[in-house]
C-alpha cells in the first residue's frame, strides 16, 4: 500500500482544488436559494472527505501516540463526513426534483438513521475494530464491515439514481429531463471509483472521482443560470439578444425568420386560475413550441412574460414555414383535446423576415414581428396561424 500513497495524496489534492474552485464560485455567483445551499453544502461535506483522506495518507506509517490517536479521530471523521455527503447530496436531489424539502419523517428515515448508524460505529469502533483498526504502525487496516459500509453509501447513490430516472420517465419538459439525465448519471464516477478500490487494496477513488461529478452538475448548472430560462427551460433574453445581435446586423449575410408568439387571455388564467397555475401554462406551451419546431435547428426563446420567440435560421419566406405552423396548430389542437389545462390555451403569432422590409438591427425584426402579430391577435384569438 505504501507505494500508492504519493499518487492518493495528489488526487486528493487536486480534487479538493477542484472543490474549492467550485465552492468560491457557488458563494459568489449563485442565488441563495434552498437548493444552491443544499448544493454547496454538498460540495462542502465533499471537501471535507477528501481532507480527511489527504490526511490519513499524510500521516500513515508515522510513528508515535499522537499520531495513532490522530488516525483513529481523522478515519472516524472521514467516515461521517462521507455519510454526510451523500444525506446533503440526497437533499439536493429531491429539492431539485419536487421543488420542496423532505417531511420530517422523511428525513429521519433517509438523513438521521443512515448518519445515526455511522456515528454510533465510530463510537464503539476503537473497542471493536469492525469499521477498521489502526496498527501499532499507525497503518490504516479495513474492518470487516468496511466494504460493507461503502456498498451501503453506493447502494444510497444507485437509489437516488433509480428514484430520478423514474421522475425523469414522468418528465415532459425536455430541459427538465436532461437535467434529471445529469442528476441520475452522479453515481457512475464513484460507481467505477469503488469497483477499482475494492479491487486494488491501497487506491483510493471514490471520492476523488466523485468529485468529477460534482464539476459536471456544477457546467450545467452554471448554463442554466447564465443562457436558460429557470421557469420553461428555454433560451432566455439574454441568449436571444447575443443570438440576434451575431446574426443581424449590416455586414451580415444570414437569412432567418423570427416568430414572436404571445399567450392569449394569459391575463386571465392568472386572475382566474392563480400565478401558479399562469407558471404551469407557460410550461405547457414551452413545451408545445418545443415540440412544434424540433425539427431542425431552430433557436427557442422565452422573450418575457408570456411571449416567446423561435429562430429559423437560413429561412426568409413564409412559404417555408408553413409545415412548423401546422405543427403548431395540432400539438395545441392535441393539448386542449386533452383538458389537462382547466382552460383552453390559444396563441397568437406574428413573423418578420431578415433580411427584408429594411430590417437593419435586432431591435427592427422584434417591432416587425410584434406589430403583425398584435394585427392578428386583433383579428383572432382562438385561432391560430402564421399569416403575412
Amino acid at each position: 500500500m505504501q507505494e500508492f500513497i504519493l499518487f492518493n495524496i495528489g488526487v486528493d489534492c487536486f480534487a479538493m482544488a477542484v472543490m474549492l474552485i467550485i465552492l468560491f464560485t457557488c458563494f459568489t455567483s449563485f442565488d441563495n436559494t434552498q437548493d444552491v445551499r443544499f448544493m454547496r453544502l454538498t460540495f462542502i461535506m465533499l471537501t471535507s472527505t477528501l481532507f480527511f483522506d489527504l490526511i490519513q495518507w499524510c500521516i500513515e506509517n508515522s510513528p508515535g501516540t499522537n499520531i495513532h490517536i490522530l488516525m483513529h479521530l481523522d478515519v472516524a471523521a472521514y467516515y461521517l463526513s462521507q455519510i454526510l455527503s451523500v444525506i446533503a447530496w440526497g437533499e439536493y436531489v429531491h429539492y431539485r426534483v419536487t421543488g420542496k424539502m423532505r417531511t420530517r419523517n422523511a428525513m429521519i428515515i433517509a438523513d438521521y438513521v443512515p448518519f445515526g448508524i455511522t456515528l454510533l460505529l465510530m463510537l464503539i469502533n476503537p473497542f471493536t475494530g469492525a469499521v477498521f483498526t489502526i496498527t501499532q504502525d499507525n497503518a490504516y487496516v479495513r474492518g470487516p464491515i468496511s466494504n460493507p459500509i461503502a456498498l451501503l453509501v453506493m447502494g444510497y447513490l444507485l437509489g437516488i439514481s433509480g428514484w430520478v430516472l423514474y421522475k425523469r420517465s414522468q418528465e415532459r419538459l425536455a430541459s427538465t429531463k436532461r437535467e434529471y439525465l445529469i442528476l441520475a448519471g452522479f453515481v457512475v464516477a464513484p460507481f467505477v471509483g469503488a469497483v477499482i478500490q475494492l479491487q486494488m487494496y491501497g487506491i483510493s477513488l471514490i471520492w476523488p472521482l466523485t468529485s468529477i461529478s460534482m464539476l459536471l452538475l456544477y457546467i450545467n448548472r452554471s448554463r442554466d443560470e447564465i443562457s436558460v430560462d429557470a421557469l420553461t427551460g428555454l433560451n432566455n433574453r439574454g441568449s436571444l439578444d447575443k443570438y440576434l445581435l451575431e446574426r443581424v446586423h449590416p455586414d451580415s449575410e444570414d437569412r432567418l425568420t423570427l416568430i414572436l408568439m404571445d399567450v392569449d387571455k394569459f391575463k386571465l388564467i392568472n386572475d382566474n386560475l392563480g400565478h401558479d397555475m399562469g407558471d404551469i401554462a407557460l410550461k405547457e406551451v414551452s413545451e408545445i413550441i418545443r415540440k412544434s419546431f424540433s425539427q431542425g435547428h431552430n433557436f427557442l426563446s422565452r422573450f418575457g412574460g408570456d411571449e416567446f420567440v423561435v429562430i429559423v435560421p437560413q429561412v426568409d419566406d413564409p412559404r417555408m414555414i408553413d409545415s412548423y405552423a401546422r405543427d403548431l396548430k395540432a400539438n395545441l389542437d392535441e393539448f386542449n383535446e386533452s383538458k389537462s389545462f382547466p382552460m383552453p390555451l390559444s396563441i397568437s403569432c406574428g413573423m418578420a423576415f431578415y433580411p427584408k422590409d429594411n430590417i437593419r438591427n435586432p431591435e427592427d425584426l422584434l417591432k416587425a414581428a410584434d406589430a403583425q402579430m398584435y394585427e392578428e391577435k386583433a383579428r383572432h384569438h382562438a385561432e391560430l396561424g402564421f399569416r403575412k
